[in-house]
């Protein structure tokens, strides 16, 4: 078992790279197989300020908002990527035990082999003063996963099971993936987590999806060792603008919301808080190479 003093050493070594920097490393330290093809990404997505609840002054709204790079390499058996994101959350009220700035840096992908199918991430995922001081605890480390077999050979319906953090604490339930193509456009359920659509060619995308994760916490004075759980239902309309070339990115804008979104984290003079901030409108914009 990993004790403390490993969780310091790792920390220090992720501390020293910049996530930029993570991000190329492994890159090019993955093997490069025939038929493969590479893509890098921008992300940039703003919600709308969540309201408090009624018996918090509207001063005390807490805002959003996130930025991603991320790159994935499409390969014959799947696809693997590294993904970073950070996301600002404001919370100006209380004595929370964690300073808002949420930091995740994740490695994985899909794989598919004749009727099986796992889909699987680990990474890293913490408030920024745990790297900025390399003072780590074991919630730091992160991941999900979920295992699928197909019905029948050439079948689109699949079964299978999956663990994360989407509802709250890690918990593993049942999934049902189906994925359907037809002149009307691409298909895919995975339920109960998400409902997507693209039109033919891809420009178009509608998706249902259900987004959560735990991010391990420090308070102010790096002595309160804590969690923070963020959870929602998350719906977005998405137009790829262009196609991009050589020169020119492709440039995808989005437009949703976030609904039920309910935040959880301790609070210094309060204790656990598990509270709702209701619903908000997003949007976002995306960058590919």
């Amino acid at each position: 078992m990993c004790n403390g003093h490993c969780f310091r050493i790792i920390g220090r070594a992720i501390s020293c790279l910049s996530p930029p920097v993570v991000l190329l490393l492994a890159a090019l330290a993955l093997p490069r197989p025939a038929q493969a093809s590479s893509d890098l990404y921008l992300l940039y997505r703003q919600w709308q300020p969540y309201d408090w609840p009624e018996s918090v002054p509207s001063t005390t709204e807490v805002t959003r908002s996130q930025r991603g790079l991320g790159w994935r390499r499409q390969i014959a058996a799947g696809r693997f990527g590294v993904d970073y994101d950070y996301q600002p959350l404001r919370i100006r009220t209380g004595e929370p035990a964690h300073n808002g700035h949420l930091h995740r840096l994740t490695f994985g992908g899909q794989w598919q082999h004749r009727l099986y199918r796992v889909e699987a991430q680990a990474g890293f995922a913490g408030t920024s003063n745990m790297f900025k001081h390399r003072t780590f605890h074991s919630d730091v480390v992160n991941g999900r996963i979920a295992m699928f077999r197909a019905v029948s050979e050439g079948s689109p319906l699949s079964l299978g099971v999956g663990g994360d953090h989407r509802f709250g604490s890690f918990r593993w339930l049942p999934r049902v993936r189906w994925e359907h193509a037809s002149d009307s456009g691409h298909w895919l359920m995975d339920l109960p987590v998400l409902v997507r659509w693209q039109s033919p060619g891809r420009r178009w995308e509608i998706r249902l999806e259900r987004e959560g994760d735990r991010w391990a916490t420090l308070d102010q004075a790096r002595e309160v060792e804590n969690t923070l759980y963020l959870r929602e239902w998350r719906t977005e309309l998405t137009y790829r603008v262009s196609s991009g070339d050589r020169l020119w990115p492709t440039v995808v804008l989005g437009i949703g919301a976030s609904l039920d979104t309910r935040v959880q984290y301790r609070d210094l003079e309060a204790g656990t808080q598990d509270l709702s901030l209701g619903d908000a409108l997003l949007g976002s914009i995306m960058l590919g190479w």
